[in-house]
């Protein structure tokens, strides 16, 4: 069924759920699954400073998905499981990755962010002619949503 399956993520302990489903879909279909992180680039061009920076984040990262990829290699013994550390703009590294990695399945996990209020602890906020409680989550605006309307193939998000 799918073949090369992507698991985009942030490092966050949510992430593992995505990772074990891209898993269970690879054993089933005889496929491989790809872990890749992004650091987020911020701003337009960075100097040396900034590279150093970036570099820094990208090792730390790269040591803790090694260690989830060694963790779910022995899950998954039967599974190919390669990880990637990139850094730029997630969506569009995303997206790029799946184009060279002909990936056939993105699975993610959704992420959700709130709606901050005011000092009030009812205030209730006006958006676009609709009321949203403070501190209420709305899943707007998020990777997984980005991705998900621009994809060319199949994502499944896992909440």
């Amino acid at each position: 069924m799918f073949k090369n399956i992507l698991v985009p993520t942030d490092l966050a302990d949510k992430s593992k759920r995505s990772i074990t489903a891209a898993l269970e879909l690879a054993v089933q279909g005889g496929g491989h699954v790809e872990l890749l992180h992004i650091v987020e680039k911020v701003g337009g061009d960075s100097d040396g400073e900034m590279e150093g920076f970036y570099l820094k984040l990208a090792e730390e990262a790269c040591q803790k998905l090694t260690v989830w990829q060694q963790k779910f290699q022995e899950e998954f013994p039967s599974v190919k499981l390669e990880k990637t550390i990139s850094v730029g703009r997630r969506a569009q590294e995303v997206l790029n990755f799946c184009q060279e990695k002909e990936i056939d399945l993105i699975v993610m996990t959704s992420r959700t962010f709130s709606i901050e209020g005011s000092n009030k602890e009812n205030d209730d906020k006006e958006i676009q002619g609709k009321t949203v409680e403070r501190n209420k989550t709305y899943g707007l605006g998020t990777l997984s949503h980005q991705i998900a309307l621009f994809a060319p193939i199949s994502v499944l998000v896992v909440r």
